[in-house]
């Protein structure tokens, strides 16, 4: 937390959110990247998550460790990421506390002696969720022998700012596109920036780009725009408020990002996903919709886009499932406070 990640951010806000609501008095301390931004956002305690000392010291002060929520544990972005969270893990249990992994989701482990690392430090916590069946069957692949129970992101049970109405007569479509810069990068600058021209062109729509974290995603965004024949708006937002107040007001979302496609199924805005990551085809297996291919052309994506405006994303199977998702998430929460006043 603390970096400017969007995801993390609504994935902290649903946590504090879930678990005060169960425990009005209960204290959090937070380990952030910029702990008092954190602390004066939440209104709780928060410690620099690279000073050691404090880290250690609030472990030895607190009752539970909730590890989580996000896509913590994988190694495809590096593997001092991996080390560090199941580092904090292991403390944790030196000093004999309750460990509690929140919802968690297992990316993708490229070394064999990671997938070891996770199934000695898994196999010591007190209790685990995690986001979806694909993540409790890898952590199982890994022999990890703990119960395993199977819950849903904390973002599925945020509370959302009323949306507006959409789609009258004569307005345009504002479609918001959520990217992140992978290996291919240099060719969704070209697929972006056509796909961005034919939408202007041929639907007469605006164009919102998002960069879920400012720092990693604002290059690319602004390289798609320069590349682009049409005019672009890239969004900037300094709080997670301003962010679910500009999805209120949108009416497509395409998205390499799961909180992107998260908050679209929430707001019951047509979307397609850009799948190159386990989490997002685990998210549409979830939900009944169809896995796309890692890199679809800009006219593919634009088929799919004219196709889910007609189709809006309303029906009572998809509903229903978000209701469920939404329910797991709080009773996840009751849970972890029922652990923590026993522990």
């Amino acid at each position: 937390y603390g970096f400017k990640n969007a995801g993390d951010e609504l994935i902290l806000k649903a946590m504090i959110t879930d678990l005060r609501s169960y425990k009005p008095d209960i204290a959090i301390t937070v380990l952030s990247a910029a702990p008092d931004e954190t602390s004066d956002k939440y209104n709780l305690y928060a410690v620099n998550r690279w000073n050691i000392f404090s880290i250690v010291r609030e472990i030895t002060k607190c009752k539970m460790l909730l590890s989580g929520s996000g896509g913590l544990f994988q190694d495809t972005t590096g593997i001092f990421s991996l080390w560090y969270y199941l580092l904090i893990i292991s403390t944790a249990k030196i000093f004999k506390k309750t460990v509690f992994v929140y919802a968690a989701g297992i990316g993708e482990i490229k070394y064999a002696f990671n997938s070891f690392l996770i199934k000695k430090c898994f196999n010591k916590v007190d209790f685990i969720t995690v986001r979806t069946e694909q993540d409790s069957k890898l952590l199982k692949s890994f022999a990890v022998e703990k119960k395993i129970i199977v819950t849903s992101d904390p973002v599925f049970g945020l509370e959302l700012p009323k949306s507006e109405t959409k789609n009258s007569i004569g307005k345009k479509q504002r479609i918001g596109i959520i990217l992140r810069k992978t290996k291919n990068w240099k060719e969704d600058v070209k697929i972006f920036s056509e796909l961005s021209n034919l939408l202007v062109k041929n639907l007469k729509a605006e164009i919102v780009f998002i960069p879920f974290q400012l720092s990693k995603d604002i290059k690319l965004l602004n390289l798609i725009k320069n590349n682009a024949d049409v005019p672009i708006d890239v969004f900037t937002w300094n709080d997670t408020e301003k962010l679910l107040e500009l999805f209120s007001k949108l009416d497509m979302i395409v998205s390499m990002r799961l909180h992107g496609l998260i908050l679209a199924a929430k707001y019951k805005i047509p979307f397609v996903a850009i799948s190159r990551y386990s989490k997002i085809k685990n998210f549409l297996q979830l939900i009944g919709e169809p896995v796309n291919k890692d890199c679809p052309k800009p006219n593919e994506i634009y088929t799919m886009i004219s196709e889910k405006i007609k189709d809006k994303l309303n029906s009572e199977k998809i509903t229903a499932i978000i209701h469920d998702l939404q329910d797991k998430s709080k009773k996840m929460a009751e849970l972890c406070i029922s652990v923590l006043t026993r522990s």
